[in-house]
């Protein structure tokens, strides 16, 4: 299949979102390999939000040190504005792909401080009509963005992920929502959700509820269900390994042996490929349900399309879940995940440094 086709399909899966009765519609970012082609996350989401009336749209997630923060920030708010009133998710994560940060020329090693700059930027940029910003990555005189978003803040839908203990702890300082793209059981889940919010407690934050993106099956035999998702998702975790270099580990695990990170590799992918939600109609949406419990979901991504699944798979268990489980998981509350303001976030910053 050639990529124009291949980008044709994903698309026409897409346009199954809104009459189906999803509530939203998120994408990815990835370069140079075929394992997203998703380079510019909203040029896409802007050509779903032409093709939709409804449905709000989300990224999961922008890589802020990959990008220009200007030019993101009005990307975004040319975005809200062609969105007229409905929400925009703006989730964002700092990579870690070796591929990706080598091609685009970004130090890994600055990748921390870059993430964090821009994210300053983006905030500032969104929320306050003039501003300036000196930084160790950036410097930008006084300046505005336009057009100026709709919405009075979008950073209070910002969500963020993380691969890392150190990266969850300036995913709460930050005041975003947490959102989980990898987890690994759901044991992993409630602890870290846990320790998320217990840091946002510190700085007199409420807590939050999560977003959670996870892999879904359905088929109304509930054996074939979980034989059919199980054979595509180990094909998705071998392609994320591919494209990861063995999960990035040589970030995390300098000093390892390359039989000791393939084992941490094994079962990252083995841990993640039991927290797939697969099963019948009634199967999926009790495990849903106890997920939920576990880990305080407040938005499910549900993702249909992995591996190289037949596109007629997809969209039958698609079209399954939209008419005997979405209708019931809809019923389980309405608690979208919370990121803080930025003014918050501005304020409590001047009351710790006494600024």
């Amino acid at each position: 299949m050639s990529d124009a086709d291949q980008f044709r399909r994903e698309i026409a899966m897409a346009d199954l979102v809104e009459p189906l009765g999803f509530d939203s519609f998120w994408t990815i970012e990835h370069h140079f390999s075929p394992y997203g082609m998703t380079a510019n996350p909203t040029q896409i989401l802007s050509y779903i939000a032409g093709r939709t009336k409804r449905i709000d749209l989300g990224t999961m997630v922008l890589v802020l040190p990959w990008h220009e923060p200007l030019k993101l920030a009005e990307n975004l708010a040319i975005l809200d504005v062609l969105l007229d009133g409905r929400k925009l998710n703006i989730g964002v994560g700092r990579g870690f792909a070796a591929r990706e940060y080598n091609t685009l020329g970004v130090p890994y090693e600055t990748s921390r401080e870059r993430m964090l700059e821009c994210l300053e930027i983006v905030r500032l940029a969104l929320t306050q009509e003039f501003f300036s910003f000196d930084g160790e990555h950036f410097r930008i005189p006084r300046t505005s963005i336009r057009p100026r978003p709709l919405s009075p803040d979008l950073t209070e839908n910002l969500l963020m992920t993380w691969a890392s203990p150190e990266s969850m702890t300036m995913s709460a300082d930050s005041g975003a929502a947490p959102l989980f793209t990898n987890y690994r059981g759901w044991d992993a889940l409630r602890e870290q959700l846990g320790a998320f919010n217990e840091i946002r407690s510190g700085h007199g934050w409420p807590a939050s509820t999560s977003a959670i993106a996870t892999t879904v099956y359905v088929h109304e035999d509930d054996e074939r269900a979980r034989e059919i998702g199980e054979q595509y998702w180990r094909k998705t975790s071998a392609m994320t390994t591919w494209h990861y270099d063995k999960l990035g580990s040589e970030y995390f695990m300098p000093d390892a042996t390359d039989d000791e990170r393939a084992l941490v590799v094994k079962k990252g992918y083995e841990d993640q490929a039991s927290a797939g939600l697969f099963g019948s109609p009634e199967s999926v949406a009790e495990q849903i349900r106890e997920l939920q419990e576990v880990a305080d979901v407040g938005h499910l991504i549900t993702l249909h399309s992995f591996g190289d699944m037949p596109f007629d798979l997809v969209e039958t268990s698609m079209r399954l879940f939209a008419k005997d489980v979405l209708p019931t998981i809809q019923t389980f509350g309405d608690r979208e995940p919370s990121a803080v303001p930025y003014r918050d976030v501005v304020e409590q910053r001047s009351a710790a440094t006494g600024s």
